[in-house]
């Protein structure tokens, strides 16, 4: 039988509360103080301090009790996680000599303003690019976590290039009085921040896994460019892929994606792709319909001090709105990148444009040679991806070389 010390354990399960209700290391300090001092009245007046609390003292059972907020996560965000079965065509596969299959991942039910937010499912877009935009997916809805899903029928909305760091993809179901509660989404991220992963690893049905943030904004794993992504040490594998990543208020702080990983399996390396691209991903689908990525067809430059063009393709769309080779790049979209580090302001303006659609245009604020002046670039169609169709997500490791940060093409 476990015993351990009540009236300590009481005061330490009230310390979280105090210190989130002040907002403060002193308040955490002040009630440690107080349990304390409590403690030491107590045995001053030859009480008895301690009384052993055991599993079968019940729901106030102050271990139970530190856990609770923890338990009321997981049970709120329960119905708002799905499944995901996508059929593999038999040309995207290259295990079990190309006769298709099942790749299998995980997606939730997320709030999008301007849109019936009820019916949409975020998801990654590795998870369903093997696919066309309209075909029929399997969802799988989970209830009373019995793990065993109820599986329904939904279709594929819209993806981005998972290949061009725009790993987020949009489902909704076929039947709208189906859909559960959406998750909120939450841009807002610290290094040592608990995290909770909820999915569907290795086809283990409805699994949780806890951690904390280890690095913010990674522009690269493995030598595959991913633009801007966070890590954490929590366990995801295979499946977890399109699964969201909860702070611990339940809010989606991102959607698990990828890991770095020698054994193909956890190793306290995982990435997920941020809640504010789940949120420029929405904005993009209300607007166009879809989630392509526009092209302006110019390298852009971050070295010597200064975002700069360095070359724009003739008779592209950055050539034609006249953008000239040694152009500083000061603004886009009214957004100001002159006092950012142009590496920072490099990945601001390619987050911005990979969520405008072909034929949008944007708006960019020029330095010429002391000139001020403004340029509207109509955004072109991009070069036709080469799907990638993992029968179990995350995405494979891709061993090609990433883009420079100083040198990018967009």
């Amino acid at each position: 039988m476990k015993t351990v010390n009540a009236a300590l354990a009481l005061v330490l399960a009230a310390l979280p509360a105090i210190a989130a209700a002040q907002g403060s290391e002193d308040a955490f300090a002040s009630g440690l103080s107080g349990g304390l001092q409590l403690i030491g009245r107590e045995r001053a007046l030859g009480r008895a301090v301690f009384l052993p609390a055991t599993e079968e003292t019940g729901p106030n059972d102050p271990l139970l009790l530190m856990q609770a907020p923890l338990l009321n996560l997981i049970r709120k965000a329960e119905p708002s996680v799905v499944v995901l079965v996508t059929k593999i065509p038999a040309s995207d596969t290259a295990e079990g000599g190309g006769k298709g299959g099942e790749a299998l991942c995980s997606g939730f039910f997320v709030e999008a303003a301007g849109l019936p937010a009820q019916s949409i499912i975020a998801t990654n877009s590795h998870c369903v690019e093997m696919r066309q935009v309209g075909d029929q997916i399997d969802v799988g809805l989970f209830s009373g976590n019995d793990n065993r899903p109820q599986m329904v029928k939904g279709r594929v909305l819209a993806y981005g290039d998972s290949t061009a760091a725009k790993d987020v993809a949009f489902v909704a179901l076929e039947d709208r009085s189906q859909a559960r509660p959406p998750l909120k989404l939450w841009e807002k991220l610290d290094v040592g921040e608990e995290v909770v992963a909820i999915g569907n690893p290795r086809g283990f049905l409805f699994s949780v896994s806890k951690g904390i943030v280890s690095a913010l904004n990674r522009s690269e794993v493995e030598s595959q460019f991913v633009l801007s992504a966070d890590q954490t040490d929590v366990a995801v594998n295979p499946g977890n892929s399109g699964g969201p990543l909860l702070n611990m208020w339940g809010s989606v702080v991102g959607i698990n994606a990828m890991i770095a990983s020698e054994s193909g399996g956890s190793e306290g390396l995982s990435f997920t792709v941020p809640a504010r691209f789940v949120r420029l991903g929405l904005q993009q689908f209300a607007r166009t319909g879809n989630l392509k990525m526009g092209v302006m067809q110019v390298v852009l430059d971050a070295a010597g001090g200064a975002l700069r063009v360095k070359t724009a393709t003739a008779g592209g769309p950055a050539a034609k709105a006249n953008l000239l080779a040694g152009d500083r790049i000061t603004a886009v979209d009214g957004r100001d990148l002159s006092k950012m580090d142009p590496a920072d302001a490099l990945t601001e303006l390619l987050i911005h444009v990979k969520f405008m659609s072909p034929g949008e245009t944007v708006a960019l604020d020029l330095n010429r040679g002391g000139t001020i002046y403004t340029a509207r670039v109509t955004l072109g169609e991009p070069p036709v991806p080469v799907a990638a169709a993992p029968k179990w997500a995350p995405l494979p490791r891709l061993k090609k070389r990433a883009p420079k940060k100083s040198d990018y093409e967009l």
